[in-house]
């Protein structure tokens, strides 16, 4: 309830510039329409309205100008300036009421992101079951010490890293370390804080604590990473830096040539940076807003203009490539025998066990339809495998060593099958019964449906250079990127070294994209130019941190996404083009003095027209269909998209 209050608390904060310069604005223009008072008194409050609302956009428009810097805060600046000059106050006030709205609205939509950082921590559990003087106690995170033993039981989070000093278990370190198949634990395993403890009870000593855990550690690495972001220059201040300038120019040449200011005016007026400011958010707005109706999520315009310039992809494979469960990839059955009767015989093993291969192996004779019986006995040897009765005859599951121990006879053809199995990242469990080996299953992260296709698409669109990266091991990630047809890969990684990667290639001057779902890829998400998070799967963090957010997990997804990148830049281009043609035939006209002030404001507002026409189109551009057919376009849901630096690039038609 007080994560709500402070919610609503702080929506409130942000609304009070833009409440009071609307209302100011809007007592104003009451006043002035009913003839209310002196004139004085309805002026004062528009320009009080500016003043208050905009005093902080006209300071950055000098600090700029300090600063040799030519920006869209200096252009703003010079139309409020000449606004005001030729007494247009609740015009004034109008563009600065959308300015701070627009700024309220970032601000809310960035601090949003920093408290979704802090969420990471969540994972680590607030209090633990620690030994101490020979009972188990249960203590604060905060009060543990380096060599407790911390007591974990079935479906519990470890607390700290550390190393197991009694038990076994299969531990899910995906959050951590993006390894899709849980980890088998034993006396001497290495642990990190965090992960989840899935089968068995773990006695964990505990070796870094609190700030020092790994878990910690990317919670760091994400905000470094976030605030190292480096800011982009927008089209529209590389525009201006020559624009601004050359209108001023010609107001001064106006002024010469004719002596009156009222032209000199004009001509800035007919120049007002409105149609021009626009140009970029309205074609921003409408390709979001289109993404959205296609599920996905884009914070901000300059993630679109950073698609176009993408010279590196960099992708996670486990929860992006593939959906991060094992399952079943192959039955090979030996000596005649059926595959069905294979995976019987091992889901009778398997049946009551709680390892995450076993449950893939059930789910596959569920599939197949198998009926499966119960066994009379099984024993769960952790780690290698497990022994079973059934009518008699008994059945071991489990691999190759485990097999041997119990007198199997394993053939070179059998462990020809292995490697072959292996080298296509699969893991190989054996199957034997009464002592000889009847087959063997291969069980694999599974790969989207999609991901092949997806890859030849963005490939088909220039990029080039698609790089995977993972916590698997070599073998994994070589035998998926064969399959998905990803030329580069990086195997073994822990978030600090995918976080490095990005940062190398940054230094050689590459615009990075990162697609990922995982908190291990939340601080690379943070640190590349363009952050792609697979929503739906994602953790909180990693759709958070990252700039676009695939809701629907498709990552055709993101093909759609670098289309419409295309479309919005050429439409933005478009867009200038109109509002310089405009503004050349306004030069010309107010030139000339055949426009006043107020004819300069009107034929301006038709460029705005114009721009918001030809960015509209957008919303129904087509991006070509989900290659793997979803059906999931429509989120049901409203989105008011928010720019970053929104309040300093976006005006409005007074």
């Amino acid at each position: 309830m007080s994560d709500k209050a402070d919610k609503y608390r702080e929506l409130v904060v942000l609304s009070i510039v833009p409440g009071a310069v609307g209302i100011l604005t809007l007592a104003s223009w009451v006043l002035a329409h009913w003839q209310v008072g002196p004139y004085f008194v309805n002026a004062g409050l528009a320009i009080f309205a500016t003043l208050f609302g905009g005093w902080l956009r006209l300071l950055a428009g000098f600090k700029d100008i300090f600063r040799r810097k030519i920006t869209v805060n200096v252009f703003v600046a010079v139309a409020l300036i000449a606004t005001l000059a030729i007494g247009e106050f609740r015009a004034a006030a109008v563009i600065v009421f959308i300015m701070a709205a627009a700024g309220a609205l970032e601000s809310y939509t960035l601090d949003k992101t920093r408290r979704s950082i802090r969420k990471l921590l969540d994972l680590a559990p607030k209090t633990a079951t620690v030994r101490r003087n020979g009972e188990e106690v249960v203590v604060s995170v905060n009060e543990i010490a380096v060599g407790d033993i911390a007591v974990v039981r079935p479906g519990g989070r470890i607390p700290v890293d550390g190393v197991v000093a009694a038990g076994h278990s299969s531990v899910n370190q995906a959050p951590i370390t993006g390894e899709s198949i849980p980890v088998e634990k034993f006396t001497g395993s290495e642990v990190f804080g965090g992960t989840l403890n899935e089968t068995g009870r773990l006695e964990v000593r505990a070796v870094k604590v609190g700030k020092d855990t790994t878990l910690a550690r990317i919670v760091h690495l994400v905000e470094q990473a976030q605030g190292t972001k480096a800011p982009i220059q927008t089209l529209a201040d590389r525009f201006t830096a020559w624009f601004l300038p050359m209108v001023l120019v010609l107001a001064a040449i106006a002024y010469l040539g004719s002596g009156d200011i009222k032209v000199a005016v004009s001509v800035l007026l007919v120049a007002c940076p409105c149609a021009f400011a626009i140009a970029t958010p309205t074609a921003v707005t409408a390709g979001i807003s289109n993404m959205a109706r296609r599920s996905v999520l884009i914070k901000g315009g300059i993630f679109l203009e950073l698609a176009r310039k993408l010279d590196v992809l960099l992708v996670d494979k486990t929860g992006t490539f593939t959906f991060g469960r094992p399952r079943v990839a192959g039955v090979v059955a030996f000596d005649g025998l059926l595959e069905q009767d294979v995976l019987r015989l091992a889901a009778v093993a398997e049946k009551y066990s709680e390892h995450p291969l076993a449950r893939s192996i059930m789910a596959r004779a569920t599939e197949w339809g198998l009926r499966v019986a119960d066994p009379d006995h099984f024993v769960v040897e952790v780690g290698m495998g497990v022994t079973a009765q059934l009518d008699g005859q008994q059945i071991l599951v489990g691999k190759d060593k485990f097999l041997r121990d119990k007198g199997v006879s394993i053939t070179a053809a059998i462990y020809s099958e292995i490697s072959a199995q292996s080298e296509r990242g699969r893991t190989p469990v054996l199957v034997a019964a009464d002592a000889k080996p009847v087959g063997l299953i291969a069980i694999a992260d599974e790969i989207r449906a999609e991901t092949p296709h997806a890859i030849a698409a963005l490939k088909g669109m220039g990029i080039k250079n698609i790089t995977m990266l993972t916590g698997d091991n070599y073998t994994v990630a070589q035998a998926v990127a064969a399959e998905i047809g990803v030329d580069d890969f990086r195997a073994e990684l822990l978030p600090e070294q995918k976080l490095q990667f990005v940062e190398k290639l940054q230094a050689e001057g590459k615009v990075v994209g990162m697609i990922g779902d995982g908190i291990n890829d939340a601080p690379a998400l943070a640190l590349a130019d363009v952050g792609i998070a697979m929503g739906a799967a994602g953790t909180d963090v990693a759709v958070e941190t990252a700039d676009v957010t695939l809701m629907n997990d498709d990552l055709s997804r993101v093909v759609n996404f670098m289309e419409m990148s295309r479309k919005v830049l050429f439409r933005i281009k478009l867009n200038i083009f109109f509002s310089m043609f405009y503004n050349v035939i306004g030069f010309i006209l107010a030139g000339f003095g055949l426009l006043t002030p107020v004819l300069a404001v009107v034929f301006q507002e038709i460029g705005c027209l114009t721009v918001v026409l030809s960015s509209t189109l957008l919303l129904w551009a087509k991006t070509g269909a989900s290659l793997q057919g979803s059906g999931r376009d429509s989120l049901g849901v409203v989105l008011l998209p928010v720019e970053k630096n929104a309040a300093d690039r976006v005006s409005q038609c007074a």
